[in-house]
């Protein structure tokens, strides 16, 4: 198995922590650029990491806006993982280009910075995204990695946190392409773009906790836990496990150079929010009966078509679907409840 190095950010979140687990799995050494000393400890007491911590290694970076953020950790690394940008929420508070876009935008240019200045052992950066870099207006069209979103215009991401988190993957991703362009690395740059992820956080251990905005599992269980959504979203979603896979898969495989691909289960029309809670009435029905998932929202589906195949007949799997996205939350949900009322 290799035990090449790579560089990981964003390794507390969501999709991040994902990602170092699949990397420790799959043989490789990482380092992890994290926030703060507490991060540290985070990791060092995860249940998949303790066992394995001789392979991980930390390096704090407290800003990953500032120019030079990343030249520290990248030094010997062989590939980078760049998770790391604010996931919109709705208790998120302040104007949306400093705490979405900025750090987005400007983290993904100094990670490649880092990448190119002096690091000749850097073969691959990996950068996660979103499919809504590719999504335009258009809901008969089917959208892939060939369709392209128009650059937002200056007002767009002010109109709430979600409008922001577009215009932040949009604009990293041009910048991307524009470095691509002019600086010509030594290194490949594939972009992962997964819709809404769905499944099981580990570091999330409390009940509240896991079924918080702290990730995209609560845009999936609105239709059970609350009121539904707040305006109509596109029903594209995937499993963690699947996101991570192809995320540590990228790192190694012989792809054609730098590519993007989306990550969205479900077919090409995508789920309906709302089937959520058919799937727990199913699987989980005496915590149905009970209360535990009362199932009281209902949420709207926008209708868009999405094209995921391309990353399935590169990387050689089949999608998890809704119900293994559903059941691995509520399973992990279930059980917090169970420990916190012994």
């Amino acid at each position: 198995m290799t035990q090449e190095l790579v560089l990981i950010t964003g390794g507390t979140g969501f999709v991040g922590y994902a990602c170092v687990v699949r990397a420790l799995d799959q043989g490789y050494r990482v380092r992890l650029a994290v926030r703060s000393e507490s991060s540290i400890e985070i990791i060092k007491n995860a249940p998949s990491c303790q066992p394995r911590l001789n392979s991980i290694e930390f390096v704090v970076v407290n800003d990953i806006t500032q120019e030079g953020a990343f030249n520290e950790a990248m030094q010997g690394v062989s590939y980078v993982i760049h998770v790391a940008s604010p996931t919109p929420r709705p208790d998120m508070a302040g104007p949306s280009r400093d705490i979405v876009v900025k750090p987005a935008v400007a983290g993904t240019i100094n990670i490649l910075q880092a990448a190119i200045g002096g690091v000749p052992s850097v073969k691959r950066v990996v950068i996660t995204s979103s499919e809504s870099v590719f999504m335009t207006d258009d809901q008969t069209r089917v959208h892939d990695e060939n369709t392209m979103a128009p650059v937002p215009d200056d007002s767009f991401a002010e109109k709430d946190i979600y409008a922001a988190y577009h215009t932040a993957k949009v604009l990293a991703h041009r910048a991307t392409q524009d470095f691509l362009r002019t600086r010509k690395p030594h290194f490949t740059i594939t972009n992962i773009m997964p819709s809404f992820v769905v499944g099981k956080h580990e570091l999330l251990t409390t009940p509240e906790d896991i079924i918080s905005p702290r990730t995209t599992n609560s845009v999936a269980l609105a239709p059970i836990f609350g009121e539904g959504l707040p305006f109509p979203f596109p029903g594209g979603t995937v499993h963690v496990d699947d996101v991570a896979m192809v995320h540590i898969a990228a790192l190694g495989r012989q792809i054609d150079g730098n590519e993007d691909f989306i990550l969205t289960a479900g077919g090409i029309d995508g789920i309906q929010w709302n089937d959520a809670k058919g799937i727990v009435r199913k699987r989980f029905p005496a915590a149905v009966e009970k209360g535990l998932l009362p199932c009281r929202g209902s949420s709207e589906t926008r209708a868009m078509k999405v094209d995921g195949g391309k990353a399935e007949r590169v990387f050689g799997f089949k999608y998890k679907d809704f119900e293994e996205q559903i059941v691995s939350v509520m399973g992990q949900y279930l059980k917090a409840v169970e420990r916190s009322n012994p």
